[in-house]
């Protein structure tokens, strides 16, 4: 497919942009594909104008690590269990006949990467803090690496859709998983 170039050129920064309060999740002049302006002309074009879930972000970094990213500024508790579910299913799916043709859905799935920043800070609505909800959050935390934990009921999706899922805390994304990726 051909896409507007002056479209769909974007920043990880822009495309973390929340579109209520017009905040940025994070700050980065990353070069990548805004995937939303992407999913708009593919609905536009072969759904009937009817909108398709998107990832915020496409970043191609080789033929074996593409990467749909996806900023919520909201705290991970405030966000639905299944909320990403049709995004991270739509988007995959946009990507495939968007961008890989050619490439079974099994084989692309061995080379797309989800990434879900959500953003624990600098929200107005704070959580109450709670030692013993805190000593239950820490317990569970450490039977799991932050890497391999997977939020919002997206692991069904893990090795399936995906090779690999994150969902992370903008801080952590930007320390540990940006500098990996970019």
């Amino acid at each position: 497919m051909q896409f507007d170039e002056s479209k769909i050129n974007s920043t990880l920064g822009e495309t973390s942009k929340d579109d209520n309060s017009g905040k940025y999740v994070i700050k980065s002049d990353q070069k990548v594909l805004d995937f939303d302006e992407i999913t708009k002309e593919v609905g536009g074009l072969y759904r009937n104008k009817k909108p398709l879930a998107s990832c915020d972000a496409l970043y191609i970094k080789n033929d074996d690590q593409i990467y749909l990213i996806e900023f919520k500024n909201a705290r991970k508790s405030r966000i639905g269990k299944t909320f990403f579910l049709q995004k991270a299913f739509d988007s995959l799916m946009t990507l495939a006949f968007a961008f890989y043709p050619g490439l079974s859905l099994k084989e692309l799935s061995k080379r797309v990467y989800l990434i879900v920043v959500y953003n624990d800070d600098g929200i107005v609505e704070k959580e109450q803090k709670s030692v013993h909800f805190q000593a239950i959050k820490d317990k569970i935390n450490s039977f799991t690496t932050q890497e391999h934990r997977v939020l919002f009921g997206l692991e069904i999706y893990r090795e399936v859709l995906y090779k690999e899922i994150f969902t992370v805390e903008k801080d952590y994304f930007m320390q540990q998983i940006y500098k990996k990726i970019f």
